[in-house]
C-alpha cells in the first residue's frame, strides 16, 4: 500500500527541483533586469548615435539568456520549451542591423527576462519562508530542549512559553501540516511562471509557420535532389557500363560461336581480348560512378581522406585545406564531398583553369566549403546546369550555396552547411 501524495510530496525530487528554481529564479532576475534595463535606457537615448548596435547586442544577450532558461525549464521543472527559429543576418549590409529590432520574438525573451525579477521575488520569498517557517516550527521541541531555560525567552513568538500541552500540539502539528501543504504552494505559483515562460519564451505561430514552410522546402529539395540523382546514375549506367557490357556480350557470343562452328581460334581469341577490354572498363566506370556517390574511403576514413583522394584524381593540381575536427554527422560529409566533387569536375571540363583550391573548415554548428578556380569564370546555377544539383543538395540539409564566377573569372563556389 502506498502512502497519498500529500504525504510523500515534500521526499520528491520534483520538489527540490521546484525549490532550487525558486531560489535561483531571484538573483537571475536580478542580473537580467538590472542588466538589460541599463542596456535599453542607454541605447535607446542614444539610438542616432550608438543605439541601434547596441540595442541589436541587447537582443542577440537576451537571446543567450533565453536559452539558458529553456535549459533551466527543461532540467528542473520538467518542462521542455522549442527553441525560437533564429535567423541569419549579414552584418556587412546596414539594413539587416535593423532587422533584430523588428523581432517579435527576441522582444518576448527581453520581456520575460525583465519580468523574471518580479516572479523570481515572488517565488523565493514564498519558498524562504514556507520551508523556514515549516521546519521551525515542526522542530520546535528539539530547540526548546536544546537551548538552556535561561536564554529561551519568548520562544518562536511573544507570549509563548511552551507551557502547555496545547501549545505543543499547536505547533508542532501547525509544522507538519504547512510542511506537507509548502510543495504545492511553491507548485502553484511555478505553474504560473511555467504558462508565462511557455507565452513568452516559445516560438510564435508565425515562426512556427516559417519553420514548416522551410521544412517543406527542404523536403522537396531533398525529393528533387534524389531524383536527380537517380537520373544521373541512370544515364552515367546507359551511356557508360551498360553499352561496354552489352558490347562485351555480343563480342563472346561471336567467340563461342567461332568456337562452336570450328572458325579460327585466333578471331575467337581476339574477340575474347577485346571482350576482356571492354568487361574492364565497364568495372572502371563502375567503380567510378560508385565512387562518386558515396566512395568507401568516405564511409571508413572521413571527409578529410575522401577530399584528399578526391584532389590527388584532379586533372587539375588542387591545394586541400581541412579543419574539420569532429566528423560531421554522415548526411553532412555526403553533401560536402559532392560539392567538392561536381566543383572539380566543373574546373576540369568547363573552367580552362590552371590551378583550383578546396577549403573546408568547421566553425562551430556549420561546416563551410569553398572550391576556387583561376578559369575564365562565367559559371551559373540557372539554366539547368549541375550547379543546380548542388544548390539542391545542400539545401535540402538547411544549407546555402553561394556562387561568385565574373566573366574572366575566377570562380567561387562556397557552400555553408548546417552540421547539428
Amino acid at each position: 500500500m502506498t502512502a497519498p501524495p500529500f504525504i510523500t510530496e515534500p521526499f520528491r525530487l520534483r520538489t527540490w527541483k521546484e525549490t532550487a528554481y525558486s531560489l535561483i529564479s531571484m538573483p537571475v532576475g536580478v542580473f537580467w533586469f538590472s542588466v538589460l534595463l541599463t542596456l535599453l535606457v542607454v541605447g535607446v537615448s542614444t539610438f542616432f548615435l550608438l543605439g541601434i548596435p547596441l540595442l541589436v547586442g541587447t537582443l542577440l544577450l537576451a537571446g543567450l539568456g533565453a536559452r539558458a532558461e529553456r535549459v533551466l525549464s527543461r532540467r528542473l521543472l520538467d518542462q521542455p520549451i522549442e527553441d525560437r527559429p533564429r535567423r541569419e543576418y549579414d552584418w556587412s549590409r546596414w539594413r539587416d542591423w535593423l532587422k533584430p529590432l523588428i523581432d517579435v520574438g527576441a522582444w518576448r525573451e527581453v520581456l520575460y527576462l525583465m519580468l523574471l525579477f518580479p516572479i523570481g521575488l515572488v517565488l523565493f520569498i514564498v519558498a524562504v519562508v514556507c520551508w523556514s517557517v515549516a521546519v521551525s516550527l515542526f522542530t520546535a521541541p528539539i530547540w526548546w530542549f536544546a537551548i538552556p531555560a535561561d536564554d529561551r525567552g519568548d520562544f518562536l513568538w511573544p507570549g509563548n512559553k511552551f507551557d502547555n500541552p496545547f501549545e505543543w500540539v499547536l505547533t508542532v502539528g501547525g509544522g507538519l501540516l504547512l510542511l506537507l501543504l509548502t510543495p504545492w504552494i511553491i507548485r502553484g505559483l511555478v505553474a504560473v511562471h511555467k504558462a508565462v515562460m511557455r507565452g513568452l519564451l516559445g516560438p510564435t505561430r508565425r515562426e512556427l509557420e516559417n519553420a514548416s514552410e522551410r521544412i517543406a522546402a527542404q523536403r522537396d529539395l531533398a525529393v528533387s535532389s534524389a531524383s536527380g540523382d537517380r537520373r544521373q546514375i541512370e544515364r552515367d549506367l546507359h551511356d557508360g557500363a551498360q553499352a561496354r557490357l552489352v558490347s562485351l556480350a555480343v563480342d563472346l557470343g561471336r567467340a563461342r560461336r567461332r568456337l562452336e562452328e570450328g572458325g579460327s581460334t585466333e578471331e575467337a581469341a581476339e574477340l575474347v581480348r577485346v571482350a576482356h577490354e571492354d568487361a574492364k572498363q565497364a568495372l572502371a566506370e563502375i567503380r567510378d560512378l560508385a565512387r562518386g556517390i558515396h566512395p568507401a574511403v568516405l564511409t571508413d576514413r572521413g571527409l578529410d581522406a575522401a577530399l584528399s583522394a578526391l584532389a590527388a584524381r584532379s586533372p587539375v593540381p588542387v591545394s586541400l585545406a581541412t579543419e574539420i575536427g569532429e566528423r560531421p554527422p554522415e548526411a553532412v560529409e555526403a553533401a560536402a564531398y559532392f560539392v567538392v566533387s561536381e566543383a572539380l569536375a566543373n574546373v576540369a571540363r568547363h573552367s580552362g583553369a590552371e590551378r583550383a583550391a578546396v577549403s573546408v573548415i568547421r566553425a562551430g554548428g556549420i561546416l563551410v566549403v569553398e572550391v576556387r578556380d583561376d578559369g575564365g569564370g562565367g559559371a551559373s546555377p540557372n539554366g539547368g546546369s549541375g550547379l543546380t544539383g548542388l544548390e539542391e543538395r545542400v539545401g535540402a540539409l538547411g544549407g546555402t550555396l553561394v556562387v561568385e564566377s565574373p566573366a574572366g573569372g575566377p570562380t567561387s563556389i562556397t557552400a555553408v552547411i548546417p552540421c547539428e
